[in-house]
């Protein structure tokens, strides 16, 4: 009777919840590019957490957390954008990132990327992130992330668009291969983004000739914008 009863399943139940719930938020596997102003510093799978970061720019040198709940974020902790950009950092081939210049504003509750590696924006330039395509208005500690998410960090002056490229995964050598390049924030399609060599027309459109099989990585650029992500095109 008793390991039956209502208060021992409600327990049980409870202990079940937290072990699902606290894996996923302290392992939140993203996907992270990190656009510096002339070339692309990182791309890759991570498993950012929540956590603490230290300043290492300005009067405060302390540890503070970084992990959306403490940040005047919303809903319980979670990985953030900052903190998965930590996770790149750390990652193989993510030392191109480091050092990770942070300053950290008591005032906001988060952090300012000053500089990553050797990209220290000066100006009206600064380092700004995405999720999803879009640029949240919470700060890169402030934006709970979840599993899947796809963060870009980039150099921009606030103005630039975010390349977005679309373009089939497999073809046939010698085939023609169509991307579309568009405004990541909008959807308008961009005129003359370069793809593979070649330029896109009005309708955001460029056709490809790939004539040797293997594989072929694509990313669109166009100045005062910022990268695409990379399509890897299979040629059979």
């Amino acid at each position: 009777m008793f390991n039956n009863s209502p208060l021992r399943l409600l327990a049980l139940a409870a202990v079940l919840s937290l072990a699902i719930a606290v894996p996923a938020a302290a392992n939140t596997k993203v996907n992270v590019r990190v656009e510096g102003a002339k070339a692309t510093l990182f791309d890759g799978a991570v498993a950012a957490t929540p956590g603490s970061l230290r300043a290492n720019i300005g009067s405060d040198r302390a540890a503070h957390l970084c992990n959306s709940a403490f940040n005047k974020g919303f809903g319980s902790v979670a990985a953030t954008p900052t903190r998965a950009l930590l996770a790149a950092s750390e990652a193989p081939l993510g030392d191109r990132l480091l050092p990770l210049g942070l300053q950290w504003f008591g005032s906001l509750s988060d952090f300012f990327l000053v500089s990553a590696g050797a990209e220290k924006p000066s100006g009206a330039m600064y380092w700004s992130y995405w999720v999803n395509w879009k640029s949240p208005n919470e700060g890169g500690c402030q934006f709970a992330l979840k599993p899947g998410d796809q963060v870009v960090w980039a150099v921009t002056d606030g103005s630039m668009p975010l390349l977005r490229l679309r373009a089939a995964k497999t073809m046939r050598a010698g085939a023609s291969l169509t991307a579309h390049v568009t405004n990541a924030h909008t959807g308008a399609a961009v005129a003359g983004a370069l793809v593979g060599g070649a330029r896109t027309n009005a309708a955001g459109n460029v056709k490809l000739k790939l004539r040797r099989a293997g594989s072929k990585r694509l990313v669109a650029s166009k100045t005062g914008a910022i990268r695409s992500n990379a399509v890897k095109v299979r040629i059979r």
